[in-house]
This record gives structure tokens, sequence and C-alpha cells, in this order.
């Protein structure tokens, strides 16, 4: 094989890459394909060394490189946003909740519809512990 048929082989492995989601196991086979393209171009009639050295960087990407992409990927912590960023939070009664009467917390500056299963006073803090339709579930501290 010639330095474009690796070359043009490489291309091939990133766009399948690109298509699948992040596991990064088209890009290690890529980087042999383009170290096998580089050994085609300084030994051209040598096709079992140009394998040689596909499966060889190959391979040692896979156990090399592929795992540290993947802490990388998985370092980036994901932040709860919108409605999500409520549970588990606390927040404040301000109208008295019972088991049989919905009342409200506020939290985060805003003010929304809380049930309960115990009496909740005025002033007290709960921990959101899910939330159903409009109304937050809460529980006392």
């Amino acid at each position: 094989m010639t330095l474009v048929s690796w070359l043009i082989f490489a291309v091939i492995l990133i766009i399948c890459e690109i298509l699948t989601s992040s596991v990064f196991f088209f890009i290690c086979i890529a980087i042999g394909s383009i170290f096998a393209g580089f050994t085609a171009y300084y030994f051209v009639d040598i096709l079992w060394i140009q394998i040689i050295v596909f499966l060889l960087v190959s391979v040692l990407s896979l156990y090399i490189i592929r795992p540290i992409f993947k802490k990388m990927v998985h370092k980036l912590k994901t932040t709860k946003s919108n409605i999500d960023a409520l549970i588990e939070a606390n927040a404040i009664v301000i109208e008295e909740i019972t088991p049989t009467k919905a009342g409200f917390v506020k939290v985060y500056g805003e003010i929304w519809r809380a049930k309960s299963d115990g009496n909740i006073k005025p002033g007290e803090t709960v921990k959101i512990k899910s939330i159903e339709g409009t109304s937050l579930m809460v529980e006392a501290l």
C-alpha cells in the first residue's frame, strides 16, 4: 500500500469516530494507519512491515491513548439544570404544609407549591425529594 492509501484509510476511520459516540476506538486505529502510511513512504515495497507497524501502533493506541481520552471525557462533570437542579436542594417554607394541604416554599429565590407527608411550619427548612407535576415533594430536615 502507499502513503496515500493509508491516509485515506485513516480519514475513513476518523469519520467513523465522528459518527460514533466518543468510544475512541476508530481514532486509535487511525493513528496506526497514519504510522503505517509513513512506514510505506520510507519502505515502499515491504507490505509486511507496514502491516506490523499498523497493528503494533493500533494496539498500543488502544491500550495507552484510549484510556486517557476516556478519562478526559468522563472528567467533564454534568451540571444539573432547570428542574433537575431543585432535587436535593434546601428550601424555606413560607406557607404551612400539611399532608392534606399543599403549601409554598421558596427555593433559589422562586416560590413553589410544595407537598409533604408531615406537618411543616413556616420558616422551617426542608429538602426537596422529588417533583410531581408542578409541586415539589419535600421533607423536613
